[in-house]
């Protein structure tokens, strides 16, 4: 006999809110290396991640026409659209794929690398006052300089790190509107990170630490 039971809707998690975006100059090394990360900046309105999937069908037209037998995921290669207040002439180096402001060059050149982290921005909250999220592998997750709750983990459980990518130019934008406000839509681009664990060459969703192999952020 088969049992169905309703979820519990009161324990149902219906919303993240704004996301505080971090990176790090180069694609994260591997586990047990240190993560060092900056906070890119003031962000206003939806960000989002396409993952943009690729798949192989086995079909049998003169079967049962264009129904799928067999699907295989062939890869992803997922972007990050994230809308930044972007007039901060110290932010163009970094939105740009050559890690320069300006543009131009005789020669093909390699992208400047980043990792990049999404956190539910409410995890660095507490009791209505900014505070600051820590790691180790000793003392786990930390907020504010004590040990993460389980809600905090929860939280922490709905961040994204993508391990290696680089960022699309984002080119000046002059307004007369809204007293000249400057948000621009910057796409992060997704790429392969192969000192990264089977499963998690593109991205981690949730704690690395919790990961099927355990990523660990921090050398100690």
């Amino acid at each position: 006999m088969s049992n169905y039971d309703l979820l519990d809707l009161t324990a149902q998690i219906r919303s993240i809110g704004r996301a505080s975006v971090f990176y790090a100059s180069g694609a994260f090394a591997g586990s047990g290396t240190d993560l060092a990360m900056t906070h890119l900046g003031d962000t206003e309105g939806e960000i989002s991640v396409e993952a943009n999937p690729e798949y192989s069908g086995l079909t049998l037209p003169e079967l049962t026409g264009p129904a799928e037998h067999e699907k295989y995921v062939t890869g992803m290669a997922p972007t990050v659209s994230i809308p930044i207040y972007a007039a901060d002439p110290a932010l163009r180096a970094i939105l740009s794929p050559t890690g320069s402001g300006s543009g131009g060059y005789q020669r093909r050149r390699a992208v400047t690398e980043y990792t990049l982290v999404l956190f539910p921005e409410q995890v660095f909250i507490e009791a209505d006052a900014q505070v600051t999220l820590g790691y180790t592998t000793a003392g786990d997750w930390t907020v504010g300089g004590d040990a993460a709750s389980a809600a905090q983990l929860a939280l922490l459980d709905l961040a994204i790190f993508f391990w290696r990518g680089h960022f699309e130019p984002a080119m000046p934008v002059y307004r007369h509107e809204d007293g000249g406000k400057v948000v621009q839509e910057v796409a992060f681009n997704t790429m392969h990170n192969s000192a990264m664990p089977d499963g998690h060459h593109l991205f981690t969703i949730g704690r690395p630490d919790q990961a099927t192999p355990a990523i660990e952020i921090a050398a100690a």
